[in-house]
């Protein structure tokens, strides 16, 4: 079992490769970055919201990608939304194999306030994909975030309730 960092659209590739390292040491497995980019699918776009629904994007990925016993976590920069929902930072199969978050919303002047907002992202939506759902601690991971201020404030941390579940 891996996970596998996929670009989807054009996203530096030095975004993805710094989750490597830290998605490797959170969940204790491989971890490593696609060389292929994925085309963001056009039927996903709206031109009325000028988003892009991510679940037709994660549809996509499952359509495209193999489905095996890899975690396959999907990194686009286009703005997101899910039905009945204004934005998402991301979404994932629960539980699944497949997650997509964008940066999109996570920028920052602070680089490393930027880096961390995304490493958040990500370990929260690859969570869902191992069966974890969203916790009621506000400091936790997988605490449900309504903005990016939200996000700051849990961080990428697993509370020991879900630790515990995960492992």
């Amino acid at each position: 079992m891996e996970i596998l960092i996929q670009s989807i659209g054009t996203v530096e590739n030095k975004l993805l490769r710094m989750l490597e390292k830290p998605l490797e040491k959170i969940f204790g497995i491989s971890c490593h970055v696609s060389n292929d980019i994925l085309e963001i699918p056009e039927r996903s776009y709206n031109p009325s919201r000028d988003q892009y629904h991510s679940t037709e994007i994660l549809y996509s990925m499952m359509n495209i990608l193999k489905r095996d016993s890899n975690h396959i976590l999907g990194v686009t920069n286009v703005d997101l939304y899910a039905s009945r929902i204004n934005f998402v930072l991301g979404e994932a199969e629960y539980p699944g194999n497949f997650a997509i978050i964008s940066v999109n919303r996570l920028k920052s002047p602070n680089k490393k306030l930027f880096l961390k907002r995304i490493l958040t992202e990500a370990v929260h939506e690859l969570g869902h994909t191992f069966g974890l759902p969203h916790c009621k601690n506000h400091l936790c991971v997988m605490h449900f975030s309504n903005s990016v201020v939200e996000t700051d404030i849990k961080g990428p941390g697993f509370c020991s309730d879900c630790l515990n579940k995960l492992f």
